[in-house]
């Protein structure tokens, strides 16, 4: 009898275990799907619904965002919204309220946001491209020449990229690529990158740059020292929840980078800058020296950062390369 009670108490201590787990969840999932659009607005547009985020007030930055966030990861242009910049960035198709049904192609992601601008009425926009956001930027750049003032490049695709063996086989990886409990998986990813963010970007290490292990631990230590790193760490992990409303863009953006033609950079008539990090282990450092190769007018500022990360690490190199596209911005943008 003192067994049947024990396993009893057992099963409902885990059930009520559950319980408290499956009802923070449904908090969390809940305060993360208002916040995700609390500051964002749709439009109807002639190739389709979009939405969309923007930043501060002046001339306007035509932002393409990188992978797994959307609108949210406007927090990496922050320095130009300081600098007297309205930063536009419309969520690509396939994220959050924008259809991949708008067009998944780099061409049709170029085409979609300047649907967006004419609804806007906002006639000429500096691009810039991040990470994953980097195809749609060249091809804007290309295709609405007249549009665009200056380009700039940041971590950012330029080529036909193959994912690295640990980006498919890490844990991570298989819970991006995978439709079902995209939610879930990501709950527990973002509270462990918040309540253990040291233990979390020690995947981010493996995957985002090609550092040893020993460095990766001791470049993680430099990042959440600094108060200001460590907010954008748990801003990024906030900005990629929920999930599930960015899976059909991310696995559009995996299709994109591993089946990239070539960019059509001679057809870009803009200045480009482009920074990206020696150290980069997504993408690697060949899109940007790709990048930099092919467009007619650019400049290269290589970085030695958190790899694909090039905000994190050092912040004096930070400060210096945000200065120069601001330098960069006031004399083509501005003017």
């Amino acid at each position: 009898m003192t067994w049947f009670w024990w396993v009893a108490g057992t099963v409902a201590a885990i059930g009520l275990l559950w319980l408290l787990l499956w009802a923070w969840y449904r908090r969390w999932l809940k305060a993360a799907t208002e916040r995700a659009s609390r500051d964002s607005w749709i439009v109807s547009t002639p190739l389709g619904r979009v939405e969309y985020g923007q930043r501060g007030d002046g001339p306007v930055v035509l932002h393409f965002h990188g992978g797994s966030v959307g609108h949210n990861g406007w927090f990496f242009l922050e320095h130009l919204v300081r600098a007297g910049y309205r930063v536009l960035t419309p969520d690509r198709p396939g994220y959050l309220g924008t259809p991949i049904k708008n067009g998944g192609s780099p061409e049709q992601q170029a085409d979609v946001a300047a649907a967006l601008l004419d609804v806007l009425r906002i006639d000429r926009v500096a691009v810039v491209g991040v990470s994953a956001g980097g195809p749609a930027a060249v091809q804007f750049a290309a295709r609405h020449p007249e549009r665009t003032t200056a380009l700039v490049l940041l971590s950012a695709v330029s080529q036909r990229t193959e994912l690295s063996e640990d980006q498919l086989s890490s844990p991570l990886a298989r819970l991006v690529m995978t439709r079902r409990f995209q939610n879930v998986a990501y709950f527990v990813i973002n509270r462990t990158m918040h309540l253990m963010p040291a233990l979390s970007m020690r995947e981010w290490v493996k995957t985002a740059t090609t550092y040893d292990p020993e460095t990766g631990k001791k470049l993680i230590d430099e990042v959440l020292r600094d108060p200001a790193q460590k907010r954008e760490v748990l801003a990024m992990s906030d900005a990629m929840v929920p999930a599930l409303p960015r899976f059909d863009g991310v696995m559009n953006d995996v299709r994109v980078q591993q089946e990239l033609g070539e960019l059509p950079f001679s057809r870009v008539r803009a200045p480009a800058l482009i920074v990206g990090s020696r150290n980069d282990g997504d993408i690697g450092f060949a899109n940007s020296v790709n990048a930099e190769e092919k467009l007619p007018r650019s400049e290269l500022i290589a970085v030695d950062q958190f790899g694909h990360l090039i905000w994190w690490g050092d912040p004096a190199v930070r400060r210096d390369f945000e200065a120069r596209i601001e330098s960069f911005l006031a004399e083509r943008h501005r003017r």
